[in-house]
């Protein structure tokens, strides 16, 4: 979690004066677009794959909230 922090600070310099729903849209792009197995799948046109990697994402986001509402 402390990657992901600096990451959230990083893109706020990076992208200064935009605000804080664009740039967890863009710090969104940069973590995949950084991760070699979702950039393999693109390459290789694995539509089902990058399908399947879309709803364990949407899956994801709403498994966050949750678990931050607990905290």
């Amino acid at each position: 979690m402390e990657i992901y922090k600096e990451l959230w600070y990083k893109t706020k310099e990076e992208y200064n004066g935009v605000e804080a729903f664009e740039n967890m849209y863009n710090m969104n792009i940069e973590v995949l677009m950084s991760n070699p197995f979702f950039v393999s799948r693109v390459l290789l046109g694995q539509d089902e794959h990058l399908l399947k990697l879309k709803i364990g994402l949407a899956d994801s986001f709403d498994e966050s909230v949750e678990l931050t509402s607990k905290k």
